[in-house]
């Protein structure tokens, strides 16, 4: 794998961190939006897969290794924030069983999960951080410097 093949996959992966990070939010705000299209699970969104999959060859480098613990925080952020507006009640109330109608989000969970999409928002910020000073250092690198990573 050449340079631009190398910069080409990483720029994917920052695009598919960009939608994923905006379809989070569409889903926080409340527009319809299947909540499968999010990822809990920071190995299953396209960044991660990249991360943990092709994106391993350079995994040597100390931006590379920086980006795991912001990408790991923002999926536990959104865990909260998922379990927050999803999580069913482990007690489901008399009309649940009755009806199978299920309760709506509260305003203070609603609440919660804006305050918590902050935080989210900052661990994104500091992920494209990482990720550009990862595309500068390849860039940088001669080929034959970048081979010795692939």
């Amino acid at each position: 794998m050449d340079k631009t093949e190398v910069i080409m996959l990483l720029r994917q992966a920052k695009t598919g961190h960009k939608k994923w990070v905006e379809n989070a939010i569409s889903l926080i705000e409340g527009l319809p939006l299947d909540k499968n299209q999010v990822p809990v699970n920071g190995t299953e969104c396209m960044f991660g897969q990249w991360y943990y999959g092709e994106g391993q060859g350079l995994k040597s480098l100390k931006a590379f290794k920086e980006i795991e613990q912001y990408h790991d925080g923002l999926h536990r952020i959104y865990r909260e924030i998922f379990i927050l507006l999803f999580e069913e009640e482990s007690k489901p109330s008399l009309l649940t069983r009755l009806f199978g109608i299920s309760r709506k989000v509260t305003e203070e969970k609603k609440l919660a999960a804006h305050e918590k999409l902050q935080a989210l928002k900052l661990q994104s910020r500091s992920i494209m951080k990482k990720v550009d000073e990862l595309e500068e250092a390849i860039l940088e690198m001669s080929p034959e410097q970048l081979s010795a990573f692939l």
